[in-house]
């Protein structure tokens, strides 16, 4: 792109020209990206920042990127140019020179970076065991202080100004010493102080970047959120660097394996930086500069802090460091001061004077155009703003008038399905709860493989599958043959089985960590098919209705002590979950069958509940959020006969298997009658705990239990 096509498409460059700009021949430093010149300008030797015209010719590089670029550097011309700080390096303009497409930032020449006087790269390099040059920490102190004094100027401006890319090479120095700080290509203006923005997630040297500029934010992976504080931060590391000499390389992983836990542990940033901070500490002390920990140590913790809300602030920060001279054993830092005032003030008056002199010319010629171009662009953003307004007004109506006819046919809708659903109830509540005793006989079967209890079974009519607690073994039972086969192992132990879409699923579960996810087994594989539960457990209790359509999960444990009163609903069509109704109390260890629409669950204690599905909609239908407190009502069932029990369905009626009498095990098969317990048969083995699938209506699997171990009966209705 050549000059006047630039400033053709950014005439707010045009200003900044300078004319009469020539390269002195002499490189001052050079990068990947580009380098830094000398040149001369009429009364004054400078330093001109430019970038290889090499970027423009790779293909790889697209256009767009290289508009973005040029347009950060019209930004940051824009940005330096209002700039008038003793500890900012000061902007003079930009140049064009000749065969370069590409314009040079200039500005005032300075003696070498805060980098390379501490850590000179020579060549050739010095001899082994060369003693380094000697900088008293009274200078250190100064320098310090002129960085800090640099960005309070740009944090207390208004509105303030974020540098992020402070580092040691972006920190000059001048002949009496005075550090300036230079490069705000990446500056970002931001509305208030202390107030996190979303930016760009690292935006300097990853060694110098607080934990919060490498996150990414939410809504974007290469976005993050961060304030001010990243400068304090950044100058806590450049303190590290300024007082141990050492150059502070990429710091240790933010995170460990603790050995004994086997967890990965978080390091704080100071933590990863011990190492420097010991060395700064020892170098003081070999200096013969401080005994005990300098007040610069103090400083440094605190600026590396890992919340930014706990570092100071930028004044905080000038406060410290006036403390710090305190404790500088040399006194040099007056006389530091008055060497670096001397050459300041004639340097200043200088460069100002050849600053306005080279600028004159070009503002009186443009004035006039500009403010011709000004008054025009006024008028015609204000012609843009007033008709967006009434675009925008408009629009606004238009939208709002549509959303009040949505609410309407939504409540509408709302009041007809609540209504259905009370009327449902109603109906259901009327029927009459007369059931038909029945009567059973149960036969011995081949034993199981394992002892089994207190764990999870369910059926698909041809296999039942089984898994005992503190386990994630996976059993299958052909109940035509009594042939026993291990599945692949759970994810999760303590998992409950259920059948959903013809297909075995695990639902919850722990290791180490409660889950909620749901595992089906697919050409023997655990995958995550369906979206996990609401709430993280174990040892819950699941059914699903007669259809197929729905999965319902209650109860079970969330650690320490607590057991959850939790009921969550799956509609498998629709892939969403609902939360309905909880327990009354949550149960321990809770069982839980389907008798028809009626859901059964007991606990381990006498206690157990019961509710009517009736009102549920079908699955591929959402349920409104009005609806949910009307779905299902629990009722308690009469005092079980026995505590312990396990709940079954045969032949549509509800059954509980085995129990605990005052602490033995108990043979009993229980059915509720017409509101009563009724015992209508025995098992060979006596039991509780035990594990039931019903493979047909007149037919369940009893499998283990205390007292009854891997025992396995079939108990039929005769």
């Amino acid at each position: 792109m050549a000059a006047e096509g630039l400033l053709a498409e950014y005439p707010e460059l045009r200003p900044f020209v300078l004319p009469n700009v020539r390269l002195t021949g002499i490189r001052i430093g050079a990068g990947a990206y580009g380098s830094v010149e000398e040149v001369a300008v009429p009364g004054a030797i400078c330093a001109a920042k430019k970038i290889h015209d090499i970027f423009l010719d790779r293909s790889e590089i697209p256009a767009a990127e290289i508009r973005r670029a040029t347009a950060q550097f019209v930004r940051e011309c824009q940005l330096i140019s209002t700039l008038d700080h003793q500890n900012i390096v000061k902007f003079l303009g930009v140049a064009f020179f000749p065969g370069s497409r590409l314009p040079a930032l200039v500005m005032e020449r300075l003696l070498t970076s805060l980098h390379d006087l501490l850590d000179p790269e020579t060549d050739p390099p010095p001899p082994p065991n060369t003693p380094k040059p000697f900088f008293p920490l009274s200078l250190k102190c100064s320098i310090l202080h002129n960085v800090a004094c640099g960005l309070a100027y740009l944090h207390e401006r208004t509105p303030p100004v974020i540098h992020r890319d402070l580092s040691a090479r972006n920190v000059l120095l001048n002949s009496g010493m005075v550090a300036k700080i230079v490069d705000l290509g990446v500056a970002r203006i931001v509305p208030r102080m202390r107030t996190a923005a979303t930016m760009t997630k690292g935006p300097g040297a990853s060694v110098y970047m607080p934990p919060e500029a490498s996150a990414p934010a939410k809504s974007n992976a290469q976005k993050s959120k961060y304030d001010a504080s990243i400068d304090v931060f950044s100058l806590g590391v450049v303190a590290i660097f300024t007082i141990g000499e050492v150059f502070p390389c990429d710091p240790v992983a933010a995170t460990y394996l603790d050995e004994e836990t086997g967890l990965l542990v978080a390091r704080t940033e100071l933590q990863r930086r011990a190492e420097y901070m010991r060395h700064v500490n020892e170098q003081l002390r070999a200096s013969g500069q401080l005994r005990g920990d300098h007040p610069l140590i103090r400083l440094i913790q605190q600026c590396l802090h890992n919340g930014p809300h706990k570092r100071p602030s930028i004044r905080e920060v000038l406060r410290l460091l006036e403390e710090a001279r305190a404790g500088a054993r040399d006194s040099g830092w007056e006389e530091v001061q008055a060497a670096q005032t001397q050459p300041r003030n004639q340097e200043n008056a200088d460069l100002q004077s050849s600053v306005q002199e080279l600028h004159s010319r070009n503002q009186a010629k443009d004035r006039e155009l500009a403010e011709a171009r000004q008054q025009l662009r006024q008028k015609e953003e204000e012609l843009a703003r007033q008709g967006a307004e009434l675009t925008r007004a408009e629009e606004t109506i238009r939208r709002e008038h549509q959303q009040l006819r949505q609410k309407e046919e939504q409540l509408r809708s709302s009041e007809a399905l609540v209504a259905d659903f009370q009327k449902t109830l109603q109906q259901r509540d009327s029927e009459p709860t007369q059931r038909t005793k029945l009567t059973v006989q149960c036969h011995r079967k081949k034993t199981a493989p394992c002892e089994m209890f207190r764990g999870s079974a369910t059926t698909d009519g041809r296999f039942a599958y089984f898994t005992p607690r503190d386990s994630n073994s996976v059993y299958q039972y052909e109940c035509s043959t009594e042939k026993w086969e291990e599945l692949p192992s759970c994810p999760y132990q303590n998992s409950r089985l259920v059948i959903i879409d013809r297909e075995l699923t695990a639902v919850g579960g722990y290791d180490g960590s409660y889950t909620n996810k749901l595992y089906t087994l697919r050409q023997r594989k655990w995958v995550e098919k369906y979206p996990p539960m609401n709430t993280a457990r174990s040892d819950t209790a699941v059914v699903t209705t007669s259809d197929g359509e729905h999965l319902i999960v209650i109860g079970g444990y969330v650690g320490g002590v607590s057991w959850t009163a939790t009921v969550e609903l799956f509609q498998v069509k629709s892939r969403r979950w609902y939360q309905l109704t909880d327990l009354p109390q949550p149960l321990q260890f809770p069982s839980a069958t389907i008798c028809g629409d009626l859901v059964h669950v007991v606990g381990l204690g006498d206690d157990g509940y019961s509710c009517s599905l009736a009102a549920l909609p079908s699955s591929d239908k959402p349920i409104p959020p009005q609806s949910i407190p009307h779905l299902i009502s629990w009722k308690p069932l009469p005092p079980l006969p026995l505590t312990r029990s396990t709940a079954a369905t045969l032949c549509g009626q509800l059954v509980l298997i085995g129990g605990d009498r005052s602490g033995s095990p108990v043979n009993s098969i229980h059915q509720l009658v017409d509101g009563q317990w009724v015992e209508i048969g025995s098992m060979t083995s006596r039991r509780y705990d035990c594990l039931v699938a019903s493979p047909s209506p007149d037919k369940i699997i009893i499998v283990g239990g205390v007292g009854a171990e891997d025992s396995v009966e079939e108990c039929v209705v005769v």
